[in-house]
């Protein structure tokens, strides 16, 4: 999977950037493929031309002109289109930015859980007068300093935490303020799907690997490799009892990099390779 924060900051396309906050007018050439995508810092995005679908096991999330979401860090699937060029304002915010900036703001905290890994954003006229007001940056010769566009992103998340026109995004920063560190529990709940290996699911948390591996060990008691298999196969199973996708599809929903490794591991948990097994236990089948 590639690693969306990181490819920004390589590329040449316009971009604002100081200690881990990243401003930039993403584009993306047409084209009817799925790709992986992650992305250690959460981040928003403002479509200004062409459309995707943002694919979630919570679901698909389509935007098209004028659209905004939020995606938690962590992994998606995209879905690209045969049409327009694709070009989006994406804004990476750090969990500790978002933490700080709730903090000092003072304002009650709204206690609410927030699931979706994806959260798709009412826009109003004073987020679309910010998004100008961004994008009015890359007109200038010079770039404004560090500390402007770190007040910038304080503003972006002020709008949030004030407004009332996006109250889960709103309760997930008060959540973050909550957190002295990445949710390890949730983060690996929300992403096991997706084929990250250690290192990334350690960046993923804000851990050190053996500070990954120690917390991952203390919270689940078992290895990755062995808790990911695991719930691989948990999800695959009901899909293969309650849906008539093709094994190779569940398996690539499922995480799993190619069909012949997911079959090997289904037929040892299962005894049974997986067709075989969805025909003698789905209710599908009779």
């Amino acid at each position: 999977m590639n690693n969306l924060y990181e490819y920004n900051l390589k590329t040449n396309y316009r971009k604002l950037e100081c200690d881990g906050l990243l401003f930039v007018e993403y584009q993306c050439m047409p084209g009817d493929v799925r790709s992986g995508i992650w992305s250690q810092h959460s981040y928003l995005a403002f479509i200004q031309s062409g459309t995707k679908t943002w694919i979630t096991p919570d679901g698909e999330f389509p935007v098209k002109v004028g659209d905004a979401i939020f995606c938690k860090k962590g992994a998606h699937i995209i879905k690209n289109y045969y049409e327009e060029q694709f070009c989006a304002l994406i804004f990476f915010i750090p969990d500790d930015f978002i933490r700080q900036v709730v903090i000092e703001s003072q304002f009650a905290q709204k206690c609410k859980e927030v699931q979706s890994t994806v959260l798709r954003l009412a826009v109003d006229l004073s987020f679309k007068l910010y998004f100008e007001s961004m994008i009015s940056y890359f007109l200038h010769q010079q770039n404004p300093s560090e500390h402007l566009l770190k007040l910038k992103f304080k503003e972006l998340v002020l709008q949030v935490i004030t407004g009332n026109i996006n109250p889960e995004l709103t309760a997930y920063f008060f959540s973050l303020a909550r957190e002295e560190k990445a949710n390890l529990k949730q983060v690996m709940m929300d992403n096991y799907l997706y084929p990250l290996n250690q290192d990334e699911f350690a960046k993923l948390t804000h851990r050190s690997l053996s500070g990954f591996k120690r917390d991952f060990q203390e919270i689940f008691g078992t290895s990755l490799n062995k808790w990911l298999i695991e719930m691989r196969l948990k999800y695959a199973r009901v899909h293969l009892l309650t849906t008539e996708e093709s094994v190779s599809e569940i398996a690539y929903k499922s995480g799993f990099e190619t069909t012949s490794n997911f079959i090997r591991c289904f037929k040892k948990q299962y005894d049974l390779p997986p067709q075989q097994f969805r025909q003698q236990n789905s209710p599908l089948a009779y």
